[in-house]
């Protein structure tokens, strides 16, 4: 099997639609990224308890439950998955005690250059990218 073959499963939850479907398809622009998209942090808990995912992209914010909070969740149920918060506040993200705590090493402010957003995904999945 070639690095090509490799097939990265991706699981990227926000509340905003749009957003979704903008990060959905940047990734997908690279065959070996499969996303799974996701608007509830819930349903994607429940999807990720029978399913592995390799990275995480995640909103700070959200209103049903906080990014923090979620990943926190999600660790639980996927000890090893990589994860990329993505935030319209990243000053406030990285100033909260919580996050720095988690060691995320990885955070996206919106809107985000879509060269950067696959060279971070790239960085957490752990190959290089070529653009």
């Amino acid at each position: 099997m070639t690095d090509s073959d490799v097939i990265y499963h991706i699981m990227v939850v926000d509340d905003e639609e749009n957003v979704l479907k903008a990060l959905r398809r940047e990734l997908e622009s690279n065959a070996c990224y499969q996303t799974h998209t996701f608007t509830s942090p819930e349903a994607a808990l429940l999807y990720a308890g029978t399913h592995h995912m390799n990275l995480l992209i995640t909103d700070y914010k959200m209103p049903w439950m906080h990014g923090l909070t979620f990943i926190k969740r999600m660790a639980a149920l996927q000890p090893h998955i990589a994860v990329i918060v993505v935030s319209a506040n990243a000053d406030e993200a990285l100033r909260h005690s919580r996050f720095n705590e988690m060691e995320i090493p990885l955070l996206l402010s919106k809107p985000w250059h879509r060269s950067e957003l696959l060279e971070e995904v790239a960085t957490a999945l752990g190959h290089h990218y070529d653009e």
